[in-house]
């Protein structure tokens, strides 16, 4: 645990590091991680809003997969403008995969693959949603 607080994104080191590089966006370590959770996400909103006042960029939450849809909104009203979720997409896909090849009898991608991409599909629609970027694609 007390490795894991020494990651945490300090708000004031965050100030100094965004004047000091001019850097456009800042990934920030408020208790997300890569990939899956060992335990139970669990994210630090007031270390988020410190960071939030202390720079005036674009905030990237690497790690945004696993955590219950209440803390991504949560995080995204306090300043997280970018959140990564690969392990959510490619978990619906793996998942329904593990599904459609119950049937034994399948052999084609093409009877595979489409129900997995639709799945897939659905989380990343749902995410979009949750973050409140949809239709916002023409921003960037």
């Amino acid at each position: 645990v007390a490795d894991f607080e020494a990651r945490m994104t300090d708000p004031a080191q965050a100030a100094e590091f965004v004047d000091q590089t001019g850097i456009d966006m800042l990934a920030v370590c408020i208790g997300n991680v890569h990939g899956t959770y060992p335990t139970e996400p669990r994210l630090d909103f007031d270390r988020l809003a410190r960071i939030r006042q202390a720079v005036d960029i674009p905030l990237v939450l690497h790690g945004g997969s696993a955590n219950p849809d209440e803390e991504i909104a949560t995080a995204v009203r306090l300043g997280i403008n970018k959140i990564n979720i690969s392990s959510d997409i490619k978990d619906a896909f793996y998942q329904k995969a593990r599904e459609v090849l119950l049937n034994l009898d399948l052999r084609e991608p093409l009877s595979i693959y489409p129900p997995c991409m639709a799945a897939m599909k659905d989380v990343a629609r749902h995410k979009i949603n949750l973050f409140n970027a949809a239709g916002k694609a023409a921003l960037y």
